[in-house]
């Protein structure tokens, strides 16, 4: 596991940390469908969104454990759609 940094919220920090743990479950998931090649042939585009799906949850995970300025945080995000959906949130 990664290292909090030193003003983490404990609270925001085990989050984060259970969002990187499923992203791993995920990612792990995933690569063994993907290791057949009949499921990866029928299903790529469903391994693709859990892929996507792992970027965000990788993404929110870093945004909770960040204590600087939003847009600062918000630039570290680089799934677009989901920095533009956090951006108009917080307008």
């Amino acid at each position: 596991m990664s290292a909090a940094p030193r003003d983490a919220i404990p609270l925001a920090e085990a989050l984060a940390e259970e969002l990187v743990l499923a992203s791993r479950m995920l990612n792990d998931l995933a690569y063994d469908l993907g290791s057949d090649e009949g499921t990866l042939r029928l299903h790529m585009a469903s391994l693709q969104k859990v892929d996507h799906i792992t970027q965000i949850q990788l993404a929110v995970a870093d945004l909770l454990r960040n204590r600087e300025e939003t847009e600062a945080c918000l630039a570290g995000v680089t799934l677009e759609g989901m920095a533009d959906r956090l951006r108009a949130a917080i307008r």
